[in-house]
């Protein structure tokens, strides 16, 4: 026995490897143990077995024993991950639960599995988005509504695996939130009364933005093209960056109320008009302060390139103008508001399409991204707002009944008809309708006691001519509105800098010019033609493809040459906005 044992010592000396054997290894010991020459007993070999089978378990436990306590960590953190969303309290806000809903739906697909974290620590991805949520401000949002995790949580540095999964679940929560800002804005545009504005926000899908983003080469970039996309918001996002950059460094002093300025008046606040424009100070001080034709010649390029009427008259309208820009802080609140506006439009404008700016008392056509028409519009008046939304043109109408709203005839033509009825019909091209055996029927109005007749009985038609309020043509987007663009027998209101004077819907400056770019997607159809339809019955004209249509409202943008240009709040829109981001 003691030479067995000494023969098995020997043997393990000559195979140090043997204490961590195989059971291949095993066998491969009991053969050298025969070629030796000696033949352990049988309890020997028992004792060998166990021994061996000790080893074996002994080995994998070396082989896996780090690899096995990384899985039991990461699924420790994955754990963490389901608890902490199943321990979110209950919430009756829409967009928190929308959020919630989202995070649940994403985790849940990859098993809960951490978004961020690769082996404990943040990955490339997600480092790169906590320093570009810090700077959400570049983007005309608030960095303080995305609140991202320490970079120092990780496992390295010994956070806990609840720890890391609540880091990652935050930094989750601030890409979703900041997506939906980017895309929808953080403004619900029906704050606003629907006669105001009819648009519901369009929130993206979160669950497919945080797997995008998740993998990307360049999630920086991706999150951030949630931001329209549109020429017109990158554009005053530029200008809006610039702007901050300058800080204060650029502080410009108001010029003064005051008589309107005309060609060889003189006037101390001449030297802060041409700082204004951009003209250096008159070298000639005797004439500094004096209102020169040439400056006047300068305004007038400021009074076109504005919207104004280029008539050289430094007046309230164009001072205006001129001082909007003197409050630096005012007026990146107002170009904040602005691109919050911009969140509001579908990402796809159309290849061609319609747009009317209510500030600017304008309409723009656009097709493939450039202005191929302009043209001057009268809006509608304070009281009878033009609404905020998109739709798209179907047909024009030539030689248009004006179907009187209700409201119009309820409460400004009812009183003069009940005046003098006979008076009126004679002087007017009005007819009035009812419903008679449930079918609309023309009414003589001289059967009627209109002393009994209330708002509602009856209703108003004026028929097509010169003197109907739609003009020869308009151009029809059917919407809950009843809102359109027309022509108008009132042309001098065009040649006024303010032009809210309708009852909200969009009078049209040159009504055949626009006939002509709307109508050439249509076949066999121009302006031309719907000309020769003049005077005739009412006669409509169905546009081979529909047009978006987007009322839209803008007070400060960027020009197509680079100016920033602003306009005032007409209808106060943009005081509520702001007023909504606490700005």
């Amino acid at each position: 026995m003691k030479r067995t044992h000494t023969a098995l010592v020997a043997l393990m000396l000559a195979f140090p490897g043997s204490a961590y054997a195989t059971p291949d290894e095993d066998q491969t010991a009991q053969a050298s143990l025969v070629l030796i020459g000696d033949h352990p007993s049988s309890a020997l070999l028992s004792d060998i077995e166990n021994q061996s089978r000790i080893n074996t378990i002994l080995s994998n436990m070396c082989k896996t024993n780090l690899g096995d306590i990384d899985q039991q960590a990461d699924q420790d953190i994955a754990d963490g991950i389901a608890k902490a969303l199943e321990e979110r309290p209950a919430t009756s806000d829409f967009l928190t639960k929308r959020d919630n809903a989202a995070l649940e739906a994403f985790y849940e697909e990859r098993n809960f599995a951490p978004a961020w974290f690769d082996n404990g620590q943040w990955t490339r991805a997600a480092r790169k988005l906590i320093f570009a949520l810090a700077r959400a401000d570049r983007d005309g949002l608030n960095p303080a509504d995305y609140k991202t995790p320490l970079l120092t949580t990780s496992r390295k540095r010994g956070s806990s695996p609840e720890d890391i999964a609540r880091a990652d679940i935050l930094l989750s929560l601030a890409v979703t939130r900041y997506t939906r800002d980017a895309f929808a804005g953080r403004v619900d545009p029906r704050i606003f009364s629907k006669k105001e504005v009819t648009i519901k926000p369009h929130y993206p899908d979160s669950i497919a933005a945080l797997s995008k983003l998740t993998i990307s080469a360049d999630p920086v970039a991706d999150m951030r093209s949630y931001n329209p996309p549109h020429k017109g918001f990158l554009a005053l996002r530029n200008e809006y960056n610039h702007i901050r950059a300058l800080g204060s460094r650029e502080k410009t002093t108001p010029i003064p109320n005051g008589k309107s300025l005309k060609i060889g008046m003189r006037d101390e606040r001449v030297p802060l008009i041409r700082e204004r424009i951009g003209l250096e100070p008159e070298q000639n001080t005797e004439d500094a302060n004096l209102y020169s034709k040439s400056l006047a010649e300068k305004v007038k390029d400021f009074q076109l390139t504005n919207g104004l009427i280029a008539d050289g008259i430094v007046g309230n309208a164009t001072l205006s103008i001129m001082n909007r820009g003197s409050d630096h802080k005012k007026l990146l609140a107002d170009m904040i508001a602005n691109m919050e506006r911009w969140r509001w439009l579908p990402r796809d404008l159309g290849e061609m399409y319609v747009m009317v700016n209510i500030p600017t008392f304008s309409l723009d056509v656009v097709d493939k991204g450039k202005v191929i028409h302009q043209t001057r519009v009268v809006v509608g008046k304070s009281a009878h707002k033009t609404p905020l939304f998109s739709d798209q043109m179907e047909y024009l109408v030539v030689n248009p009944y004006w179907n009187v709203p209700k409201s119009i005839a309820s409460n400004e033509l009812l009183p003069k008809i009940k005046t003098n009825p006979a008076s009126f019909f004679a002087n007017t091209n009005y007819q009035v309708l009812a419903s008679v055996e449930g079918k609309t029927k023309i009414i003589d109005p001289s059967l009627l006691d209109w002393d009994k007749v209330e708002p509602g009985m009856v209703r108003l038609r004026q028929t097509p001519g010169t003197s109907n309020a739609l003009g020869n043509i308009k151009f029809m987007f059917p919407n809950q509105h009843s809102v359109y663009l027309h022509d108008t027998p009132s042309r001098s209101l065009f040649n006024r800098d303010y032009r809210a004077f309708s009852h909200g819907c969009v009078r049209v400056h040159n009504p055949f010019e626009l006939a002509e770019v709307v109508l050439s997607q249509t076949a066999n159809w121009n302006a031309d033609r719907v000309k020769k339809l003049l005077g005739k019955e009412e006669r409509t004209v169905r546009l081979d493809k529909k047009i978006p249509v987007h009322l839209v409202y803008f007070t400060t943008w960027m020009s197509e040459d680079g100016q920033l240009l602003l306009r005032n709040d007409l209808y106060g829109h943009n005081n509520t906005v702001k007023k909504a981001l606490n700005l």
